[in-house]
């Protein structure tokens, strides 16, 4: 018993003199944080990837050995905390869908831990764009734009400049808000579509100006455009239009507002079959496309679509006894409006 007792004192002796060696070979760290933000909407980035390698170069001029720590994911806030040992040296490389992958260095020398160790990293979104413009302000007030993303509620502000103008920075892929603030003018809301931003890349802007209580559009997307005043019937069932004026008033209202896409609807009375219908609706298409290509009007703001005889605007169907005049009606165009918004005041003589 003696004897087993005596060899517990000297291996617990033995084992207490090497902890402390042990403990010194085992360096203390630090804890630090970095953060990882959004360079353009300044905001956290939840669910970066940041690989992190010790870097060491022993004061003997050779390469660095590099040493492989880990890799760590962002948190909500955008922030990863990791364990560092002080006065040492590391790469960070952080990465993340829909950004530019960056490098960068960190060094411990007065790192401690009583004391708030941080990094910032700033990542930059690809496909940055611009949207900016003009936005009339009455004199001495003053103003202010604040773009929010729909997909992301990042939200960029940028005060307004002494003419009006503004330029904020935005990013490809979502809808925006742009919510456009004058004091004691106005106070109101424009929806950007994703769809809007499609043609915008770095060196083209997408540019929204505004006057504050300009007349507001009165034809909006799924609208006919009505052109009481305009004659916009064929004559009697041939090719030939009744009147060209309306194809110079479509042709001006399109080229005005660039956004606005046009269907022009081609109809015929009921009078033959609906193959000849048909027949005689692609022979009237061949002709307003003709015309409008000779006022020089972009097919990617309009679309024909052939409907014959489906849509019958009196009591004139197949079947029924009607005048010539009565038939006439029903051979027309119609026009539906399916992007886009404008205004329109139809001039009386």
């Amino acid at each position: 018993m003696y004897v087993l007792i005596r060899i517990y004192i000297v291996f617990f002796i033995v084992l207490s003199a090497q902890l402390p060696a042990e403990a010194q070979n085992s360096p203390s760290t630090v804890p630090t944080a970095i953060h990882i933000g959004n360079a353009a909407f300044e905001a956290p980035i939840y669910g970066a990837r940041v690989a992190l390698t010790l870097q060491e170069n022993f004061g003997n001029q050779k390469r660095p050995v590099s040493t492989f720590i880990g890799e760590f994911v962002s948190d909500t806030a955008g922030i990863v905390t990791v364990s560092l040992i002080p006065d040492k040296s590391y790469m960070i490389q952080t990465t993340k869908d829909g950004f530019y992958t960056q490098l960068s260095k960190i060094k411990t020398a007065n790192f401690s831990r009583t004391r708030q160790n941080k990094k910032g990293i700033s990542l930059r979104p690809r496909n940055i764009i611009s949207i900016k413009g003009n936005i009339v302000m009455p004199k001495g007030r003053g103003g202010r734009v604040t773009l929010k993303n729909q997909t992301t509620n990042n939200v960029r502000t940028e005060i307004l400049d002494a003419t009006g103008n503004y330029d904020i920075k935005a990013v490809k892929g979502s809808d925006y808000e742009l919510h456009v603030l004058i004091e004691g003018v106005m106070d109101t809301v424009i929806q950007i579509e994703e769809k809007d931003l499609k043609e915008v890349s770095g060196n083209v802007p997408f540019v929204y100006n505004f006057i504050p209580n300009a007349p507001k559009p009165n034809y909006r997307e799924g609208d006919v455009f009505d052109l009481a005043l305009y004659n916009l019937n064929f004559i009697d069932r041939t090719s030939r239009l009744s009147s060209e004026i309306w194809l110079d008033t479509l042709t001006r209202v399109l080229k005005d507002n660039p956004k606005v896409k046009i269907e022009i609807q081609i109809h015929t009375d009921s009078r033959k079959s609906d193959r000849l219908n048909l027949i005689l609706c692609g022979k009237r298409e061949v002709t307003v496309r003709a015309e409008l290509a000779e006022r020089g009007l972009s097919e990617e703001q309009y679309t024909i679509e052939l409907k014959g005889e489906d849509v019958i605007l009196n009591e004139c169907v197949d079947g029924v006894s009607c005048s010539k005049r009565e038939h006439a009606i029903n051979n027309r165009v119609s026009l539906l409006i399916t992007a886009g918004a404008f205004l329109f005041e139809e001039e009386n003589d």
